[in-house]
């Protein structure tokens, strides 16, 4: 049987993959997640501390995360929880800063010029080759091209349509609203952890269906009654009784949520799709 460390690892592989997604997806690079996940560990430390004991020490945090000390308190004197931009940002998004902001790739009206993909200085490959750390110029221009941030033009030339990139269809709504979501369940998942007694619960079924044309009717079972749910639960937190127990004890807040959510795995395996012959893109 696992210990508790084995197990949490076991368990971290599979959270991790996910998240990964979306980090990527969204446009970070794993230098920024890294920097963010030892601002949350710090602050998350800090937090559950004071909860704990009613004090902050800056050395007991370095002891439970292995952070140095000096970054703890550097960490906590710093109001935003942003990592520090620029020297860790993901290599594509800074080739398309430069490109917006170095003089040198830029048209005469102060636009992020077209530039040929290869040859001098100012070229796509010049920007990749002094901003891109090692990366070659083909596999970049094949990330941007995915991303949509830039537009292989006639003759070899390359237009940007985009200061950052993340992949098509990811907005910051939907962005902010996978974070509340994920943060609001993850933090209930883990005071059932921490005390299993507390009222706090996560409950889940899973099934397997083996015909396609049923999937349509379970969806829209499934969100009626989710939302049916959900609407009843609405009714009673904006009820009297609860309007009225509030204006009796004002002192009183404790914040409850509920998600439902629906989701699915096709298991069978699919032809991968077809993709497009990759044009070569040699240099003279």
């Amino acid at each position: 049987m696992d210990d508790v460390p084995t197990a949490a690892r076991k368990a971290l592989q599979i959270l991790l993959e996910p998240l990964a997604a979306f980090v990527l997806e969204t446009g970070l690079s794993v230098h920024e997640f890294e920097e963010l996940f030892r601002i949350a560990a710090v602050r998350s430390a800090a937090a559950r501390q004071k909860e704990l004991t009613g004090r902050l020490s800056i050395s007991g945090i370095a002891a439970l995360t292995g952070i140095p000390r000096a970054e703890i308190s550097r960490i906590l004197k710093k109001k935003t929880r942003e990592p520090s931009p620029d020297l860790q940002r993901h290599a594509a998004n800074r080739i398309l800063s430069v490109w917006h902001d170095d003089p040198k790739y830029e048209d005469n009206n102060g636009a992020p010029a077209v530039l040929p993909i290869f040859g001098a200085s100012p070229s796509f490959d010049s920007l990749v080759r002094a901003n891109g750390r090692g990366i070659p110029t083909r596999a970049m221009l094949d990330e941007l091209v995915r991303t949509g941030s830039v537009e292989v033009l006639s003759a070899k030339r390359v237009r940007v349509k985009s200061l950052v990139a993340v992949s098509h269809g990811v907005g910051p709504l939907a962005v902010r609203a996978f974070g509340d979501t994920a943060a609001e369940l993850m933090d209930t998942m883990l005071s059932n952890i921490r005390d299993p007694d507390k009222f706090h619960f996560v409950s889940n079924i899973q099934s397997t269906v083996n015909r396609r044309e049923v999937l349509p009717v379970f969806r829209k079972e499934t969100s009626s009654r989710g939302q049916t749910f959900l609407a009843g639960l609405r009714e009673i937190f904006h009820g009297e009784s609860v309007a009225e127990s509030v204006k009796r004890d004002g002192s009183y807040r404790t914040r409850v949520g509920v998600t439902v959510f629906y989701s699915e795995k096709e298991k069978n395996i699919l032809k991968p799709k077809a993709v497009s012959a990759r044009q070569n893109l040699r240099r003279r």
